[in-house]
């Protein structure tokens, strides 16, 4: 009889198509591999349309998923205050959902919290070993979002809120057992009072299918920038609205054909209005399948403000070989050579410059496509990591509590 897992994540990871999305998703098939898995996840945005899908692709021992629909309001933030530990524990918290995940963890024997804001479904007297997945260091994304905001009252805001969640989080990792990280977020952590010996390293990797794809030809992609990612995520609809503000404008006025797609779900209406000013940028929502999107395009952007972790979106784009334009927030936790295997930029001047160098310069275009996607070849591969986390998961066990 295999051991049982109880997975708890903060939306259905499938389809694996953005970010985090694609990371949990792959943990999660090859959790299956090894383990009588149980989910425990909250809703989000259509994935209730996803679900019959997700249970197909990947049948597994039970399956607890509910709509849970909290947005970022101040309303909400101010109940968080009252009733939770930070902003998005409040927004995934359902008593159904808590009772399923105390049920399942009472028969289990491993917890695996992916995501931060869903460690509270963890029972406080639980006997089994528990393990926290940190896709980003959340605090630092929320300390860095505060450098950005617009006016001082959301300063305010933000500066509450990284204080509640850095206290959260250091508190969550002191609870589990094992704490799943990358070398820059255990970075931040252990500067924030986590001991090192919770950490084993984990990286945040890509959709890899895309290293088997046909290679991408200039000659065959239009002047159209690509952009794909989960847009309810604050990191990335600010990075997008300075990109559409601040940036199309200079390549519009030097290349006027100029368009750009951007898929992914959850645009809010600050996001929708700023695609509506920026003649040529079409919002697509999601789609089911990407490749149509990457062979047309010359450019894949990436155009992060704030944030923390690796960034899954870069990595894809490296698979696949469409060279990426980003800054030094998208490429932390990645050792690439600028102009060789990435753009970087962090202001808006040097952002469309590159960006014009790609759309212009055949020889460069083609030398980034092949230089990113040998490097992604080489080292950003799947399988001995995610084997090693499963050895990993085996020794606690061996342990105990």
């Amino acid at each position: 009889m295999r051991d049982r897992l109880v997975f708890i994540t903060n939306q259905l990871p499938y389809p694996p198509q953005s970010g985090g999305v694609i990371k949990s998703w792959r943990f999660i098939q090859h959790l299956a591999q090894h383990f009588d898995v149980t989910l425990i996840a909250p809703l989000k945005g259509d994935d209730v349309k996803h679900l019959d899908a997700f249970k197909r692709a990947l049948p597994l021992s039970a399956v607890h998923a509910l709509p849970v629909e909290r947005p970022r309001t101040a309303l909400n933030f101010l109940k968080s205050m009252v009733s939770s530990p930070t902003l998005n524990v409040y927004r995934n918290a359902d008593v159904e959902l808590h009772r399923a995940a105390e049920e399942a963890i009472g028969k289990a024997d491993l917890v695996l919290v992916d995501h931060l804001e869903v460690f509270p479904y963890v029972p406080k007297n639980v006997k089994v070993p528990v393990i926290l997945h940190q896709h980003n260091a959340e605090f630092v994304m929320w300390e860095r979002s505060r450098t950005v905001a617009k006016n001082l009252p959301e300063r305010i805001v933000l500066e509450i809120e990284s204080r509640r969640v850095k206290h959260f989080e250091v508190k969550s990792c002191e609870r589990a057992d094992l704490v799943l990280a990358a070398p820059n977020d255990q970075e931040e952590l252990v500067k924030a009072g986590v001991p090192k010996s919770k950490f084993h390293t984990t990286y945040h990797l890509g959709d890899d299918s895309g290293l088997d794809a046909p290679v991408l030809r200039f000659d065959e992609a239009l002047n159209n920038l690509l952009y794909v990612g989960t847009l309810s995520w604050p990191a990335n609809a600010d990075g997008l609205i300075w990109f559409l503000n601040d940036v199309w404008p200079i390549l519009k006025k030097k290349y006027p054909e100029l368009t750009m797609d951007i898929i992914g779900r959850g645009a809010d209406e600050s996001l929708q209005l700023a695609v509506k000013r920026s003649p040529g940028a079409v919002l697509r929502g999601f789609v089911d399948d990407l490749e149509p999107f990457y062979r047309k395009s010359k450019v894949f952007i990436a155009p992060l403000r704030f944030g923390s972790g690796t960034k899954v979106k870069v990595i894809t784009a490296l698979y696949r070989g469409l060279p990426c334009a980003t800054t030094s927030i998208g490429v932390e936790g990645l050792d690439l050579m600028s102009d060789v295997e990435i753009m970087l930029a962090d202001d808006a001047l040097g952002m469309a410059a590159r960006i014009g160098k790609l759309l212009s310069d055949r020889q460069a275009w083609g030398s980034m496509r092949d230089a990113s996607r040998e490097r992604a070849r080489k080292d950003l591969g799947w399988n001995s990591m995610l084997e090693d986390h499963v050895i990993a998961l085996r020794n606690l066990l061996s342990k105990g509590p």
